[in-house]
């Protein structure tokens, strides 16, 4: 119970970030293609992750400034940015905040989605040099 407790100290992450893995009714495992991410602070939502192979990632200053599309109609909105990236298919848990909210959360994902690409990319370097 000591290893409980001590995680009940830390911090939520803002940013959840996985892949989807599912059992089928006949007993095999289904993934699927694309990652997610849940957003643990209000307003919290989960999203399909999309990395788009047409639109060119040259985003060296590391600013992120996407833009949300159709934000009247949550069965369409998407939110898409110049550094190849998407997030689509929102299911929102809580009342849908103010566009420039909303923007300003997708922003801070796909940085920290980069931040942790990124990491993993250096992680997987190390493992090489082995």
């Amino acid at each position: 119970m000591d290893e409980i407790e001590g995680l009940s100290d830390l911090p939520m992450p803002r940013f959840i970030w996985g892949f989807a893995v599912a059992a089928g009714r006949d007993g095999d495992v289904l993934h699927d293609e694309f990652e997610y991410l849940t957003h643990t602070r209000i307003p919290r939502f989960t999203c399909r992750v999309v990395e788009l192979e047409d639109v060119p990632s040259d985003n060296e200053e590391g600013d992120i400034d996407g833009r949300i599309v159709h934000p009247d109609d949550p069965r369409r909105m998407f939110y898409i940015t110049d550094a190849g990236m998407a997030l689509v298919n929102f299911a929102m848990f809580d009342k849908m905040p103010d566009r420039q909210k909303l923007k300003k959360i997708c922003d801070d994902a796909i940085a920290n989605w980069m931040l942790r690409r990124e990491f993993l990319e250096d992680e997987e370097d190390e493992d090489d040099e082995e």
